[in-house]
């Protein structure tokens, strides 16, 4: 899609100029609808499939989902200013079009490349996480060309249509509801067809087809004749290229790895519902790849035993063990080694032990395979959630909280969930990134975070230190064991045999000294907060974290607080409203001011709403890789919906009063809206959550189509307002994700939402009082 955000994109300038369109000919309308539409299916496809890629070279981080599409949005409005200009001053507005239409596919190909060798061209290593001013620089820079092109391809559509129609706002509105079908209808094939069919470049081959198809309609307005032969000759040049295409893919795919680490040797990789997977060998070690971050190695019987009998040694008899995520990397071959009656292996990803089964030694694969085991592909919470039993054991290895998917797993919500799923003495244990001798700065944040999360759950948690330290809790009201020397003898007495781990490795792990230490540290960090589903801070530390690896320095924004956030808000609104009341005796001027606050605050909330969605939906099923499309495609059908809805109102309609309403649903909308989330967690039906995009997508279309409506009696350009437009809606991506949703959390980045409105309700009501009771000439026609 052009843009997520992308209402009203006026061509700018004076009225577009009827001779630039004279050669149009009987053809015209009904290839330039079509190549509209296909601006909004293709650029949604590249959309997508670079959201796709950026979570790959960035780990599926919910800070560059923020920072594409702030990037995306900028780049699309500096396109769509360099349109109005075209307009004004270029005469083969048809032939330039064309041109670029048939380009604008292939550069997203360039795109494509370019993010998959993002870490080879800046240097940075496999596995290392980008800085945040590295990913935001990448980003602009990689955006800029693609996106350029789509909001430059929208304007001059628009011009051809208002050739067409003789009327600026028949020709931008129409062109804004094809070009959003057109988006909604890519979002809606890529996650329910091609997703299903094809990998990422063959759905570049299929988008650059179509596109081209449209290419060669258009034609007959630069003299050529669409035939038959020419689309045939087309789809069979198409479907030859189809298995080249994907053995390209493979042979780019190791040559990426290859350029990260010429030691790391590519074997595969796949598109799952829910992530990308990457295998690759080094010597006698194979590593499994999470969205481009390393999540396994096999094999990695050191840490797996480690782990495990740190763990087990407190319930050497358990029965009933349950695994979450990792079982096949070691962690079911050790647990096997106690004289347990069933385990439950729970995988997230059913695609995921298939895929590293084969990479996997002998005795792992006898574990899988073993009578006791049973695998299960489900989301862990929910599993908990429907299960009647009890469990001895409960050990998570789903990885550390680095996204907002994953911190669910580390929440007070969840820890409670895995404390009623104990027995009365049932232990539950997991490990993180720490440090066995020194806490500081954000590590010593992100571990306080963990470790007081869990102390509201399990009275007595026992903290094994390490650089990854494990935390065991129980319900039990009797401290579990924490004397090395005892847990010896008890590891002796289970009779044990492993390859690293002893009964000398306790008195190593755990002396008294170490881990009073590392207790006192984490218990002094008072002003932490509790990691909660509504608050999900522990992934903000996590990336605050590496930031400071990378950088070397804190970050800035780990300075910003509740109340910086708060007083800054208070500012920008009340310089908003002052502004007004110091324009009230230059009344047009005010009329621009107010539409243009109007149209800043909605972009920034409605962008807002929208990405909070996304996570959500992240956070219900597990991943967007698989749904982003449709979660895309629904909130750009609320989009088309509203801004139809807003234009064909009777002329006879007041639309200032209108607009109170509209601005004023929006603000009760984005109050309610954590309730909506918790809703949507709780019932997890997939219709609901794209309902909810829908919706929003509607209350922000119908106020900019109103705005719109309001504002054109009074000029023949929305140049001005779309800038407003983007500017909001970038805003809106970058700091939902980055700076208010992790320093705020749900319940209070709504009221901010809410406080940013504020403008925009006084100026929809300085509109109603002042200058808005003008009657509007007429509905657009389309």
């Amino acid at each position: 899609m052009a843009s997520l955000r992308k209402m009203n994109r006026k061509p700018g300038s004076s009225s577009f100029p009827g001779l630039l369109f004279s050669q149009a000919g009987p053809g015209a309308s009904r290839s330039h609808t079509l190549s509209l539409v296909s601006i909004g299916f293709a650029s949604m496809i590249s959309q997508i499939l670079l959201l796709r890629e950026f979570l790959v070279s960035f780990y599926g981080n919910e800070l560059s989902i923020g920072i594409l599409f702030a990037c995306w949005l900028l780049w699309i409005g500096l396109g769509s200013a360099a349109g109005n200009w075209a307009v004004s001053h270029l005469r083969s507005l048809s032939t330039l079009f064309i041109g670029i239409l048939a380009a604008a596919p292939l550069v997203t190909g360039v795109q494509i490349l370019a993010v998959k060798f993002v870490r080879a061209i800046i240097h940075t290593n496999t596995g290392e996480l980008l800085s945040l001013l590295d990913l935001l620089g990448y980003s602009f820079l990689v955006l800029s060309g693609g996106c350029f092109l789509w909001g430059l391809l929208y304007t001059l559509g628009a011009a051809l249509l208002n050739g067409e129609k003789g009327n600026a706002r028949s020709g931008v509105n129409r062109a804004y509801i094809l070009e959003s079908s057109g988006s909604a209808a890519g979002g809606l094939f890529f996650s329910f067809v091609f997703v299903n069919l094809f990998s990422t470049l063959q759905i570049l081959l299929v988008t650059l087809f179509m596109v081209w198809s449209i290419v060669i309609r258009l034609a007959p307005s630069e003299g050529k004749r669409f035939t038959l032969t020419s689309f045939a000759m087309l789809a069979a040049v198409c479907a030859l290229l189809l298995q080249p295409v994907r053995s390209l893919e493979y042979k780019i795919n190791a040559a990426q790895w290859s350029s990260i680490n010429p030691q790391l040797t590519f074997i595969r990789s796949m598109d799952t519902k829910y992530q990308n997977l990457s295998l690759l060998r080094s010597e006698n070690q194979h590593t499994v790849f999470s969205d481009g971050r390393p999540a396994y190695t096999i094999p990695n019987t050191y840490d797996a035993e480690l782990l495990i009998h740190s763990i087990m040694v407190q319930r050497p008899d358990a029965k009933r063990v349950l695994i979450l995520g990792g079982g096949f990397n070691g962690v079911l071959r050790e647990i096997l080694k106690y004289p347990v009656g069933s385990v439950e292996y729970v995988e997230n990803d059913p695609a995921l032990v298939p895929f590293v089964e084969p990479a996997t030694g002998r005795r792992d694969r006898d574990a899988l395979n073993d009578l006791r085991v049973r695998i299960i592909s489900a989301d862990g919470r929910e599993y908990l959630r429907g299960k009647m039993t009890s469990y001895d054991v409960i050990v998570m290895n789903v990885g550390e909280p680095s996204t907002a998917s994953l911190n669910r797993f580390y929440t007070v919500e969840f820890f409670r969930l895995c404390r009623q799923s104990l027995t009365a003495q049932g232990i539950f244990a997991f490990s993180f990134p720490s440090s066995a001798e020194y806490l500081a700065g954000e590590l010593k944040y992100l571990n306080a975070c963990l470790y007081r999360t869990f102390r509201l759950v399990f009275d007595h948690p026992l903290l094994i230190p390490g650089t990854h330290a494990v935390l065991i809790g129980t319900p039990d009201r009797k401290p579990l064991m924490a004397q090395p020397d005892t847990l010896a003898l008890r590891y002796s007495a289970a009779g044990i045999s492993a390859e690293y781990f002893s009964r000398y490795s306790f008195e190593e792990l755990m002396p008294p000294d170490r881990v009073q230490y590392i207790t006192r540290t984490l218990d002094s960090a008072v002003s932490v907060r509790v990691n909660t589903d509504r608050n999900p801070v522990a992934y903000y530390y996590d990336i605050l974290l590496w930031n400071r690896f990378l950088q070397g320095g804190s970050c800035f924004i780990f300075m910003i607080t509740p109340n910086w956030i708060v007083a800054t808000g208070v500012m920008i609104v009340g310089s908003i409203l002052l502004m007004f009341l110091l324009q009230r005796r230059r009344p047009e001027k005010q009329r621009r001011s107010a539409c243009a606050a109007i149209v800043a605050a909605c972009g920034m909330t409605g962008m807002a709403m929208n990405i909070l969605l996304l996570l959500n939906f992240q956070e219900t099923f597990g991943s967007i890789f698989e749904m982003a499309g449709a979660m895309m495609a629904s909130n750009m059908l609320g989009l088309a919906f509203g801004a139809l809805a807003a234009s064909r109102l009777p002329g006879n309609v007041r639309p200032a009063v209108l607009l109170l309403a509209a601005v004023a649903a929006l603000f009760s909308a984005v109050l309610l809206l954590p309730l909506v989330l918790d809703f949507l967690i709780s019932v997890r039906l997939m219709p609901f959550t794209l309902g909810a995009a829908l919706f929003s997508g509607g209350l922000v279309g119908t106020v900019f189509g109103l705005v719109n409506r309001i504002y054109l009696q009074h000029s023949s350009t929305m140049g001005s307002m779309y800038a407003f437009d983007v500017f909001g809606s970038s805003l809106g991506a970058l700091t939902i994700c980055s700076v208010l949703l992790p320093v705020l959390g749900i319940q209070n980045t709504a009221l901010v939402l809410a406080l940013i409105l504020c403008p925009a309700l006084a100026a929809a009501g300085l509109m109603k009082t002042s200058f808005g009771d003008r009657k509007d000439p007429g509905e657009f026609s389309y």
